[in-house]
């Protein structure tokens, strides 16, 4: 019934005489494997259906899917931090659709008060997931593909540690229940819906439509 009520009034909020988008309008959106099972796709598609869009959904690996939009084989990519600006083909919709938080993950009980204390330890983390950037300096940091090739890095221990964002805790805490959160927040950045350049002119409508979305949700910066 909440959901229902939420939709309704998510409708309410976007101006029906807006002039969203041309009929002839299509996307075609990629978006990370790190988001399935998420809520992310049916956040998209309301945002879209409000202004007049059905969009068709992809998942691709990370990196994978930010390059094919930066190509322009897809029009949008789901969700990604404001690194992208630099991306010359890419124009982000400037509304946060979602908060955040990473942390240093561990298999072995130890806790880590920060990045320095953790300096001398073996990263891994995810390709494509731009917070990795922030340990691109360290001596000792692996790249990988999934969430579930870096869970085995850190239970086979060929690493001590994993940057990740807690999404990516909840993901694999079932499965691999060794696997603690073994910092606090370390690094905290919103995510932003992202179109290739060729889609600018969808850019006004999409951000109506966003801030009517979180409205209608209550999200809280």
């Amino acid at each position: 019934m909440r959901t229902r009520i939420l939709g309704l009034l998510f409708c309410a909020i976007v101006t029906p005489n807006y002039v969203f988008a041309q009929a002839s309008d299509s996307i075609k959106v990629a978006i990370g494997d790190i988001y399935k099972g998420s809520a992310l796709e049916d956040n998209l598609k309301k945002i879209y259906e409000a202004v007049g869009i059905k969009p068709e959904f992809t998942y691709l690996p990370n990196e994978r899917a930010i390059q094919s939009v930066v190509s322009g084989q897809y029009d949008a990519l789901g969700l990604r931090i404001d690194a992208l600006d630099q991306e010359a083909n890419l124009v982000r919709v400037n509304v946060p659709l979602q908060a955040m938080n990473v942390h240093l993950l561990s298999a072995n009980g130890d806790f880590y008060q920060g990045l320095d204390t953790a300096k001398d330890k073996t990263f891994v983390s995810i390709l494509g997931a731009r917070y990795s950037d922030i340990v691109k300096e360290y001596k000792d940091r692996h790249l990988v593909q999934s969430e579930q090739q870096a869970a085995l890095m850190l239970t086979k221990k060929r690493a001590d540690v994993w940057l990740a964002s807690y999404w990516s805790y909840l993901n694999v805490k079932d499965e691999f229940p060794e696997i603690k959160v073994a910092s606090p927040s370390i690094h905290k950045q919103y995510l932003y819906h992202y179109l290739n350049v060729s889609k600018s002119h969808l850019i006004e409508p999409l951000e109506v439509s966003a801030q009517a979305f979180n409205q209608a949700r209550s999200f809280d910066k």
